[in-house]
């Protein structure tokens, strides 16, 4: 895809300016004015886009020196907002350019730089949190607008995962209670602070499942996740607690996704129709609402000490169980070395009991869902990546209604045993941190343990 291609999609999706420099990092670097690499992009069509960044060669002035976002401002309120903003955390903002009348799109569009602690959204709820923490701190997840994810050493004591968001984490603690209190094997969540936007959780094991496929780990979890499902729908002392997601906001979730698509990938636009009307119905299908982990890949299982701990419970609740089988279908499907994972996960949650889904089409959505991943994430190779998670999908749909009970289930009657689905040869997508995932987004921390956040950034 040549250059100037790549411009017209990009501002053809975003329909703002300055969207190519934003994922490139040769044009990031040249207007911060030292290298760095993009890391996430986030965009409101029309309306504004921020891309989180990290230098290529760290500095000398500490780790909250080395992070930073690049953001589209497209009213002078808003860059005065932004502004008024970091200057309250005695940050500064760098402005680059303003876009070109006759630029496409334009719509009095600002190019503007700053640190972590100048982010609009998330600066003031970080600098709170660093009142609370001392001692050792190392970035190593950052979403721009949305969370910080850092390893901390507090001094003479373990480190300790802490993860500060621009929203309340109450749903985060009570849904660490609620496996706590059904003894599912997680890690506990305490706030930091008083304003409930940072929690820290124990930094526990060697890694995770992603980094370190194990087979029966996998099996492990199938059963884990079983026991999961036989609780009713999330609640809190009587009242249904953290985000209820029901099969028609799948579907709408699926829904949104395809219209970026096209915007994305117009010549798909006929199998991203096609797709979208065969999950409908089978999606549609599912009986009832369960306590669900709501973003389950492999990413979030940390393993050691011959045990694991399931952790990013920030989408935990109420919803289908098809959602937690789909998309750990989908990640291990994402990435070759995470295929030996799919089936001994299925096993285990058979033999525990887990109810009968459609997995065919579950496995579909998650794929749907995580399509715009490779363009989010600043992928060179965003075309191809996408192109083969559509086809992926639309295999997965194609091959029938999978039960973790054994088998196929043909949607028009009887089944047969198959392995079933075809396998993506996609390499996976990347999450903030640069390496290849799937639809979860939990990094790995640079030591080799695994952080303890979903994403998706």
């Amino acid at each position: 895809m040549t250059a100037s291609a790549v411009d017209t999609v990009d501002t053809r999706f975003a329909q703002l300016p300055f969207i190519d420099q934003l994922r490139s990092g040769e044009e990031l670097s040249r207007q911060l004015g030292f290298a760095v690499r993009p890391l996430r992009i986030r965009v409101k069509p029309g309306r504004g886009a921020i891309v989180a960044w990290r230098r290529e060669v760290a500095g000398h002035l500490g780790e909250f020196a080395d992070w930073g976002f690049t953001a589209v401002l497209t009213s002078p309120d808003k860059l005065a907002n932004a502004r008024r903003r970091a200057a309250r955390n005695k940050q500064e903002l760098t402005i680059h350019e303003a876009a070109e009348p006759q630029s496409a799109g334009a719509t009095g569009a600002v190019l503007v730089s700053g640190g972590v602690l100048a982010d609009p959204r998330l600066g003031k709820p970080v600098a709170r949190a660093l009142d609370h923490l001392g001692g050792d701190l190392e970035i190593i997840g950052y979403n721009p607008a949305r969370r910080l994810l850092l390893k901390h050493t507090p001094v003479g004591e373990a480190p300790e995962f802490v993860r500060i968001s621009a929203e309340s984490q109450t749903h985060l603690a009570e849904a660490a209670q609620r496996w706590q209190r059904a003894q599912l094997p997680s890690l506990p969540v305490e706030f930091v602070g008083r304003r409930r936007t940072a929690t820290r959780s124990p930094w526990w094991g060697t890694g995770d499942l992603h980094g370190h496929p194990n087979p029966t780990v996998a099996e492990e979890v199938g059963v884990i996740v079983a026991e999961l499902h036989r609780g009713g729908p999330a609640e809190e002392d009587g009242r249904a607690t953290g985000n209820p997601i029901d099969q028609g906001e799948a579907v709408e979730q699926g829904e949104t996704v395809c219209r970026s698509l096209v915007r994305l990938l117009p010549e798909r636009e006929a199998d991203v129709a096609g797709l979208l009307d065969g999950l409908r119905p089978r999606v549609g299908a599912e009986p009832d609402l369960r306590e669900i982990h709501g973003d389950l890949s492999p990413d979030q299982v940390l393993i050691g000490h011959s045990e694991c701990r399931i952790i990013d419970l920030d989408r935990a609740g109420s919803g289908p169980i098809g959602m937690d089988l789909g998309r750990w279908i989908a990640a291990c499907r994402g990435n070759t070395e995470l295929h030996e994972l799919e089936q001994p996960f299925l096993d285990g949650y058979r033999a525990a009991g887990g109810e009968e889904t459609d997995l065919g089409a579950w496995a579909a959505w998650a794929m749907l869902v995580s399509a715009l991943e490779p363009w989010r994430s600043c992928s060179a190779t965003w075309k191809a990546e996408t192109m083969r998670i559509i086809d992926s999908a639309i295999g997965a749909l194609a091959s029938g209604t999978h039960s973790p009970c054994g088998g196929t289930c043909n949607p028009e009657g009887g089944t047969h045993n198959s392995a079933g689905g075809a396998r993506s040869q996609a390499d996976g997508t990347h999450s903030p941190e640069g390496r290849t995932h799937s639809a979860g987004d939990g990094p790995v921390s640079p030591s080799g343990g695994a952080c303890r956040e979903g994403a998706t950034a």
